[in-house]
C-alpha cells in the first residue's frame, strides 16, 4: 500500500512539474531579464524597454535569434494599474511587439501585420480592470496576468540601417496611466525551502499571484 501511495505521489509531482513548467520558467526568465538582461538587451526595471544596439551574430544568446531584426524587451508590471504604450511611425518598415503572459501564452500583437505602421498609443490593462480609457488611445490590450513580457523586433537592413532602427526604439515608451506605485520584484518564495523543492515552492507562490486561463483553472484546482 505504501509503495502504491508513493508511486501516486511521484506521478502527481511529475504532472505538476509539466503543468507548472511554463509559469516557473517564464517568471524565472523575467527575473533574469530584470537583473542581468536577456540576450543582447541589457537589464532594465519593470515598465521600461531595453534595446539591442547591434545585430545578432554567432555569439548572441536568444530564442530563435536572427540577424535581420533588432530586439527590444520590456517586462511589464500592471499591479499598479494600466500602462500607456506609445509606438512611433515606422514609415512602412516591419516591426512587431509580441505580448506574452506569465504562462507563456501569446495574447496580443502590435505591429505592421496586426495594426499597421502608423504612430499610436495602446492601453495595456491588468486583469479585472474597469476604468476609463483616455482619449487618443487606438485600442485596449487586456493582459491575462499582471506581469507581461513584451518582445519587440524591428526589421534592419544591415549595420548601415541601425541608426534608423535605434531612433525608432528610443520612441517606444511605457507610461503608468494613474501614477500609482508598481511592484519592485516578483513574489518571493518562502525562505528555507530545500533546493530540490524550490521549483514547487515557486510554482505554489506564483500560481497564487498569476491565475491560469479559465480553460486551465479546473485542471489546476
Amino acid at each position: 500500500m505504501a509503495e502504491s501511495k508513493d508511486a501516486d505521489l511521484v506521478d502527481l509531482a511529475a504532472e505538476a512539474y509539466i503543468y507548472g513548467y511554463p509559469l516557473v520558467y517564464d517568471l524565472s526568465m523575467v527575473g533574469t531579464s530584470l537583473r542581468d538582461g536577456f540576450g543582447a538587451p541589457a537589464a532594465a526595471p519593470f515598465n521600461r524597454f531595453a534595446h539591442s544596439e547591434h545585430l545578432a551574430d554567432h555569439r548572441t544568446e536568444f530564442v530563435s535569434v536572427n540577424n535581420d531584426t533588432v530586439y527590444s524587451i520590456a517586462q511589464l508590471d500592471l499591479s499598479g494599474g494600466p500602462l500607456r504604450l506609445h509606438v512611433p511611425d515606422t514609415g512602412g518598415a516591419y516591426y512587431v511587439l509580441q505580448f506574452v503572459d506569465a504562462w507563456t501564452n501569446n495574447f496580443a500583437y502590435v505591429g505592421r501585420r496586426a495594426t499597421g505602421t502608423g504612430e499610436g498609443d495602446w492601453l495595456i490593462v491588468p486583469p479585472g480592470w474597469s476604468g476609463s480609457v483616455p482619449d487618443g488611445v487606438r485600442g485596449v490590450i487586456d493582459a491575462p496576468t499582471a506581469v507581461v513580457t513584451v518582445a519587440g523586433r524591428n526589421a534592419c537592413d544591415g549595420p548601415g540601417d541601425l541608426p534608423r532602427v535605434r531612433a525608432l526604439q528610443e520612441q517606444l515608451t511605457l507610461t503608468p496611466l494613474d501614477g500609482l506605485p508598481h511592484r519592485t520584484g516578483l513574489p518571493t518564495p518562502e525562505p528555507g525551502v530545500p533546493e530540490e523543492l524550490r521549483f514547487f515552492e515557486e510554482l505554489r507562490v506564483w500560481m497564487a499571484d498569476f491565475p491560469p486561463s479559465p480553460a486551465d483553472q479546473a485542471y489546476q484546482d
